[in-house]
């Protein structure tokens, strides 16, 4: 990384870092959040695909609750009640559940180990989705052949990138949540199946899996470089053990409470999402364990909200071969208004262990108003040396992507 480089990178974290005092900046600005928009970028990298799998989930999710009532009979009495939450209980595990685990399997497949090979390779790519328990077998397999022979890095990446996918997904929906101060159950349960998939395959990994297990590619991989190098290898138990930091995350716990007691028990299609209240602001810390193209990393993120802006600061530290590793990430939404373009912004540094950065700029611009909500045009752009950052490319260059947004008109973060 040149001299240069690190320049713009300390002067965009430092805009990032001081944003929150400047709450002036984007006064001018509705105070409403963007939630998660639908994103496309050349090769539907993992950042991409997990905002088409979010709106599609979301559409779908929002259709059934048109024409699925809530409750079958007025809540009056304990037996209606009872009754009332057997249906929904009922409904859950035979319509949301299914669909949910067959949005994380899909996106795991075709915008995680897919997106990582339309960007490395040319070769044919195919995938097997069959339909989720109880209505089949469920699980997905992805189908590939390499157009030239892969390094390690790039096998890694694949390996991981089903489980990095939904990291994605997980993250965005996170976000949200934790902006507007609620969620609904829908989305919380979505946010469980996502954020669960890596602390699923972590957890259940055993020595000596077969060929095309993930985890277990992923090890042998590893295992094979750290070998030849004479240095330090990868375990099944060990990762399964680091995982457990993976629980350490608030948002888990909500995700379980808004399902089974505010929507399947109360009948509320939405719940709250606790902070800790630092005055004005608001503050939630989650850790998180996870597989990268050069090792395992652990991840710490500690999100702000403040006048309806989300803050993000990530510190994450890893082991790759021979050497350890660490980034600093800050993220900053409605940082700035600029005819009437609002203007959000992330930036991360890493020694891994070669020195890189990325940062990147998201704008949106409303079109126009219906219904209560907003319709958005998003333009993200920006730029990244080579090296991984969750969801972007693996190479260095040019960060471009397109879509929109529906933005809430009339809600108010708390």
């Amino acid at each position: 990384m040149s001299i240069r480089g690190v320049g713009v990178a300390i002067v965009w974290i430092l805009w990032l870092t001081c944003s929150p005092f400047c709450t002036s900046v984007a006064s001018a600005q509705s105070q409403d959040a963007m939630p998660t928009p639908l994103l496309v970028d050349r090769d539907m990298t993992p950042g991409a695909g997990a905002t088409v799998t979010i709106a599609l989930a979301r559409i779908v999710a929002h259709v059934e609750d048109r024409f699925v009532p809530l409750k079958l009979v007025e809540d009056r009495g304990k037996l209606r009640r009872g009754v009332n939450a057997a249906y929904r209980l009922a409904k859950l595990t035979l319509f949301d559940d299914p669909q949910e685990n067959w949005f994380r399997v899909a996106n795991h497949e075709v915008f995680g180990h897919g997106g990582r090979l339309r960007e490395l390779f040319d070769g044919r790519i195919g995938y097997q989705l069959p339909a989720p328990p109880p209505y089949g077998r469920g699980g997905g397999a992805t189908f590939f052949q390499f157009d030239h022979p892969p390094t390690v890095e790039e096998v890694l990446a694949i390996s991981a990138g089903g489980m990095e996918a939904n990291y994605v997904a997980a993250r965005d929906l996170a976000q949200d949540a934790i902006v507007q101060g609620r969620w609904d159950y829908r989305d919380a349960r979505r946010y469980r199946y996502d954020e669960y998939d890596t602390i699923r395959y972590i957890r259940g990994t055993r020595d000596l899996e077969k060929e095309g297990h993930d985890v277990g590619d992923f090890i042998r991989v590893y295992n094979d470089l750290a070998t030849e190098v004479g240095e330090k290898r990868l375990s099944a138990r060990g990762l399964r053990r680091n995982a457990l930091v993976s629980f350490a995350n608030p948002m888990l716990a909500y995700s379980y409470y808004s399902t089974f007691i505010s929507y399947v028990w109360l009948g509320q299609r939405t719940a709250p999402v606790p902070m800790i209240h630092l005055g004005a602001t608001r503050y939630l810390p989650m850790a998180r364990f996870h597989l990268t193209p050069f090792g395992t990393e652990f991840v710490i993120d500690n999100t702000f909200v403040r006048n309806a802006r989300f803050y993000d600061v990530r510190i994450n530290t890893g082991q790759t071969i021979g050497s350890r590793t660490w980034s600093l990430g800050l993220q900053g939404t409605r940082l700035a208004s600029i005819k009437r373009w609002s203007i959000d912004g992330e930036a991360t540094i890493w020694h891994v262990p070669e020195w890189g950065e990325e940062f990147a700029a998201t704008a949106h611009r409303t079109l126009a108003e219906r219904g209560g909500h907003a319709l958005a045009l998003v333009i993200q752009g920006g730029f990244k040396t080579a090296g991984y950052v969750p969801g972007e490319r693996l190479g260095q260059g040019a960060i471009l992507r397109v879509g929109a947004a529906l933005i809430p008109t009339s809600r108010q973060s708390p």
